[in-house]
């Protein structure tokens, strides 16, 4: 897209987290990470990108890379629109392993105000956990509701 005199700063990561509810039940998102094992979590890793840039633009950039760098994972990047809806959103602050804290305040508030979760648990980081002590983390945690 610089190319194109589209330039754009690269957006925080984030993450969509779910997992068999088949297999799980229905924990409530506290309680989702301390009963349902890390290792049989999915997630998507997604980067928000301007409205200018689409599909054929992702693909376009795909096969740059794959000829330009050989890299094979480049083939997995795929364009992924994320439906508008309501969230509950919190911004955590600490590490990852205290988000039931911060997840079960975010029910409670869900609960109180009618609401139901209503897809997949996301979260934006806004720290560089590489680099970032975790005490220091910052992520937001957002649950879509109804």
């Amino acid at each position: 897209m610089k190319a194109q005199g589209k330039d754009f700063v690269v957006a925080k990561l984030e993450g969509q987290w779910w997992y068999d509810m088949e297999k799980y039940g229905l924990p409530t998102a506290a309680e989702t990470p301390l009963q349902v094992p890390r290792s049989e979590w999915e997630y998507r890793s997604l980067i928000r990108i301007p409205d200018f840039v689409g599909e054929e633009d992702v693909e376009q950039a795909k096969l740059a890379i794959m000829q330009k760098k050989q890299n094979p994972l480049a083939q997995s990047v795929e364009f992924f629109e994320i439906p508008a809806g309501a969230f509950v959103q919190m911004l955590h602050l600490g590490p990852f392993a205290n988000e039931p804290e911060s997840l079960k305040q975010m029910e409670e508030f869900i609960r109180n105000n009618g609401l139901q979760r209503n897809g997949h648990h996301q979260e934006i980081y806004l720290s560089d956990f590489r680099k970032t002590p975790a005490a220091k983390l910052r992520t937001i945690l957002r649950e879509p509701v109804a």
